[in-house]
C-alpha cells in the first residue's frame, strides 16, 4: 500500500480511500494521503478518522484491538474477506461457493458497488 500511497502523493491527490476489513465484510474510509505516509514515518502513532483508529505495525496498516487489515485497493480487500468467509463456513461445515461468498461479502459491505 506504501506504493499506492506515494503514488497518490505524486499525483496531486490529498485524499484516497481505503478499505478495512471487518472478517466477512468491509467498510470504505476516506483518508489523507500524507498523513498514512506519516504513520509509515513513524511521525504519529495512530490516525483518528471517522470511527477508525488506524496504526501501522511496519508492514501493513491496521485498525482496532484486532488489527483489522487496512487495504488500499478494495478488490484485495474483498479477496480477504471471501477467503475469510469460505473458511469460516467450512469449519462450521457449511458449504459456500467463491460466487456464493464474494456476492454475501460485497453486499454486506459499505463499497463501491452491490450485486442484484
Amino acid at each position: 500500500m506504501l506504493k499506492l500511497l506515494l503514488s497518490k502523493l505524486n499525483k496531486g491527490f490529498e485524499t484516497m480511500y481505503v478499505y478495512i476489513e471487518e472478517s466477512t465484510d468491509y467498510d470504505t474510509i476516506t483518508v489523507n494521503v500524507q498523513t498514512m505516509l506519516d504513520l509509515v514515518a513513524g511521525k504519529i502513532e495512530e490516525y483518528e478518522v471517522m470511527d477508525y483508529n488506524i496504526s501501522f505495525d511496519g508492514t501493513h496498516f491496521t485498525h482496532g484491538s484486532t488489527s483489522n487489515v487496512v487495504f488500499g485497493r478494495e478488490e484485495d480487500c474483498i479477496a480477504f474477506c471471501v477467503k475469510y468467509l469460505m473458511e469460516l463456513r467450512d469449519e462450521e461445515g457449511d458449504e459456500i461457493t467463491f460466487s456464493e461468498a464474494r456476492r454475501e461479502v460485497v453486499n454486506n459491505s459499505n463499497g463501491s458497488f452491490k450485486y442484484v
